[in-house]
């Protein structure tokens, strides 16, 4: 019996111990969120020091511990204190050897090496990282150039010519050390081909450096080089010398040229002759095509769309003709399917749209053609058939202009361009959710970038393996940059073959509701469809209200000063005194009220539109002269390429944000 009690009271202490320890535990559990949270708040202000000591607070046993390890490197790194940063991102790569952050963590750690320069250390980190993420996007050739000069100068010229190639010939390689690398290989002391002096000279072109492109240009033959002497010296401003190179060297390097920069020479030279747009044009066209130069095609659509129609088609037809693959064939065949249209010639009409839609897969005028050929079969009286090309067009393009018209014939519905005035944007609005659907990311990582994110460390996206940009886009949702985190998902649906869902974060984030109670005030107040507003908002600043246009149009509604004072009178505001438009209360104010003038002078939602882009007396020319009661037709026949492409990007934002929302 004495043993049992004895016993008995050992198993009550361990009992009592192990409730501690838990509770103990439970407490770290509870307080690693806060101190995590607490660093990341310290880290984002810049406070490196307090943000590494809020990391250290978390222990062992938390599930934080790897990532705190990882941001306390991180913050060292920051301070400058390379040694502890190394000592931090090896026991994070210890005890994290298969994470999403590994390799992250691993350029990071040879960084760090770099600059306490132990350059064996760092050479043996970065060359590791290079064989086994051969494909790897980074810096590191320029930083093993840097180690190798003093030591092995043809490893280090290796090194930097590889880090220029691929930044100057990939888009998707960083330019930061482009001019760096190239000062490097220049003063490396090595002897330079004419293809290493050719490098060099793009390298600094790049980069702006347009002096010290020229350099090493000018000591290269002209045949190899002619391109980038023309071009530099006129971006220096050296108008004349670029001028006679074309004149003296057009014919004779242009077939050896890269095209694109042939189209900007021709671009060029035509802006430096005297004389009307168009016949600058002609005689660019003569001169390519009794020499027999490249980018005709291009040269051929400048001219076409300098012409009147009837003698446009002419020159549309040949291009197609003469260049079936050419990137402006489906733009010119549409035109001279529209120019048939418009003859009511229905039955060229629809042998052309075929012709278009059987050539160009998807093309960008391919959802128009679309749209227009079942327009041509309703006047063909093939109702069915026109109710087929609709459903397909909708099908296919959910989410193009064209799209959503073709749905609303589908569905009869006959306010396509009509504004609500009883609409209301959804004030109950909440945070977008991480585009889990859209992210590619395994469930195991998902957990920990949900946790960091709850904690507020958006940033740590950045130093993940994976890379989406709808996940890029609510990253910088999340920071608060609006018009960035617009146009990055903008962007990337336009690319996607089969799209989302309308209720999809990538919608939502590439339509969003920002000042949403700001513009329902203003809708009630002015009788104004606060969706139409926004998509408004949408099409002219991409909600970024320090925007400036080059013709001074400023702010989220893009107000021009001279509209703004009108504005202003008629609301008795003195206009004299120093109003900022990129104020956004007065912005919206601004824009709002002229939106009401414009809806007082035509009672008309599709006429507002266009006169708040093209002008009121534009729009009353257009009412005049452009005979059709068609409003597809009256829109695609608006003369102005801009206001014409205007209707159709707000009306479409306008139908996709009640679709989303």
């Amino acid at each position: 019996m004495k043993y049992l009690k004895y016993i008995a009271g050992i198993i009550v202490i361990i009992i009592i111990l192990l409730i501690m320890v838990l509770i103990y535990n439970d407490k770290i559990t509870q307080n690693s969120p806060l101190y995590y949270k607490q660093g990341i708040e310290f880290y984002n202000n810049g406070d490196y020091q307090n943000a590494y000591y809020n990391f250290g607070k978390i222990k062992l046993i938390s599930p934080l511990y790897s990532m705190a390890i990882y941001r306390q490197a991180k913050s060292a790194q920051k301070l400058g204190d390379y040694n502890t940063a190394v000592l931090k991102y090896e026991l994070f790569l210890k005890k994290s050897s298969n994470s999403v952050f590994t390799n992250n963590a691993k350029n990071n750690l040879a960084k760090c090496y770099f600059y306490l320069k132990k350059y064996d250390d760092a050479k043996k980190q970065f060359e590791d990282i290079n064989e086994k993420n051969p494909d790897n996007i980074s810096n590191n050739d320029y930083f093993l150039g840097i180690i190798e000069k003093n030591y092995n100068k043809q490893a280090a010229e290796n090194y930097f010519k590889n880090y220029l190639k691929k930044s100057i010939y990939n888009d998707k390689y960083t330019k930061e050390y482009l001019m760096l690398a190239a000062d490097e290989l220049s003063t490396l002391g090595v002897n330079l081909s004419d293809e290493d002096l050719k490098l060099l000279g793009i390298a600094y072109y790049k980069s702006k450096n347009y002096n010290k492109a020229l350099e090493y240009f000018t000591k290269l033959p002209i045949e190899q080089c002619w391109e980038y002497l023309v071009l530099s010296n006129h971006y220096m401003g050296n108008k004349l010398i670029a001028k006679k190179l074309i004149e003296n060297y057009l014919i004779t390097f242009s077939k050896i040229s890269l095209e694109e920069n042939i189209r900007t020479i021709y671009n060029i030279y035509t802006s430096y002759m005297s004389g009307s747009k168009f016949n600058n044009w002609l005689k660019m066209y003569n001169l390519v095509k009794e020499n027999q130069l490249p980018s005709e095609d291009y040269v051929m659509y400048k001219v076409a769309s300098l012409l009147s129609k009837e003698k446009s088609i002419v020159v549309y037809e040949d291009i197609f003709r003469k260049y079936p693959k050419s990137d402006y064939a489906p733009e010119a065949l549409w035109n001279v399917f529209w120019h048939s249209y418009l003859k009511k010639d229905y039955e060229k009409a629809y042998e052309l749209g075929n012709i278009h839609l059987k050539t160009f897969q998807n093309a960008k005028s391919t959802p128009k053609i679309m749209f227009w050929l079942a327009k041509t079969e309703l006047k063909r009286n093939k109702i069915s058939e026109a109710n087929s090309i609709f459903t397909k067009l909708s099908g296919k393009y959910p989410d193009n202009y064209y799209g959503l018209r073709a749905q609303s014939i589908i569905n009869k519905k006959t306010d396509f361009f009509k504004a609500n005035i009883d609409n209301k944007l959804p004030q109950d609005n909440q945070q977008i959710e991480f585009p889990i659907s859209l992210s590619e990311i395994e469930i195991k990582d998902l957990k920990l970038i949900n946790s960091l994110f709850t904690m507020g460390d958006y940033e740590i996206w950045q130093d993940a393996d994976f890379k989406n940009p709808i996940v890029d886009s609510w990253f910088e949702y999340k920071k608060g940059n609006k018009s960035k985190s617009t146009v990055i998902a903008r962007n990337f649906i336009e690319t996607m073959d089969i799209k989302p869902p309308f209720v999809s974060e990538a919608y939502k984030l590439s339509y969003p509701l920002y000042y949403i109670d700001e513009i329902n005030i203003a809708g009630k107040k002015l009788n104004l469809d606060p969706y139409l507003l926004i998509a408004l908002i949408r099409e002219e600043s991409y909600f970024n209200d320090q925007a400036k246009s080059s013709t001074n149009a400023t702010g989220l509604m893009q107000i021009m000063p001279g509209t703004a004072n009108y504005i202003m009178s008629k609301l008795a505001i003195n206009p004299n005194e120093n109003h900022e438009l990129e104020n956004v209360r007065l912005n919206l104010y601004l824009g709002c009220n002229y939106l009401k003038y414009l809806y007082e002078r035509f009672h008309n939602d599709l006429y507002v539109i266009a006169a708040y882009n093209g002008g009121e007396g534009s729009v009353n020319k257009w009412i005049k002269t452009i005979d059709t009661s068609d409003t597809d037709e009256f829109i695609e026949r608006i003369p102005f390429d801009e206001t014409r492409h205007y209707i159709k990007k707000v009306f479409r934002s306008y139908h996709m944000y009640k679709n989303i929302y």
